[in-house]
């Protein structure tokens, strides 16, 4: 049987180097100066000011991504109480993942183009139709297509 914790916390910890690697704080820990000349008219305010709004925006959306996460077990749970069969329910989740992989790998410059703001309502109002029709086999298949799509239109 694998080691699920541990294959968890590796790929944390991958995420967390890979994603410090690329931050201004491994050039400060390293003790470099930035080289790039599109650096070189910023100022140290407009460094602080961008910093907090980076914190503020990635707490947000490290939570609502933690919450969209941890609704899976319980959406696997609300299938079973609806009565659908195990194979249609793994069936569910492939179509799910599957859409969102699909989807997120040009629907995010298609938000760029039509605005973020406007897609963030689309989403909004089709994820509210979304969860009202999980009642039916087709329905949540639908459903949950039309999910991944406008949740990648939102990021």
């Amino acid at each position: 049987m694998a080691n699920f914790s541990g294959i968890f916390a590796a790929s944390v910890l991958l995420c967390f180097l890979v994603t410090f690697r690329s931050s201004a704080a491994y050039k400060k820990w390293l003790g470099k100066k930035s080289e790039s000349s599109a650096d070189a008219g910023i100022t140290e305010d407009v460094i602080k000011t961008h910093n907090n709004l980076l914190r503020r925006y990635l707490f947000v959306y490290l939570f609502a991504t933690l919450a969209d996460w941890l609704q899976g077990p319980f959406v696997y749970a609300l299938y079973m109480d609806y009565g659908f069969k195990q194979h249609e329910i793994a069936q569910l989740f492939v179509a799910g993942f599957g859409s969102s992989m699909i989807f997120g790998s040009f629907v995010g410059g298609m938000a760029d183009w039509g605005g973020r703001r406007n897609f963030v309502i689309i989403y909004t109002v089709v994820y509210t139709a979304s969860c009202v029709t999980k009642r039916e086999y087709t329905c949540t298949v639908e459903s949950d297509l039309q999910d991944n799509l406008f949740f990648c239109y939102s990021l």
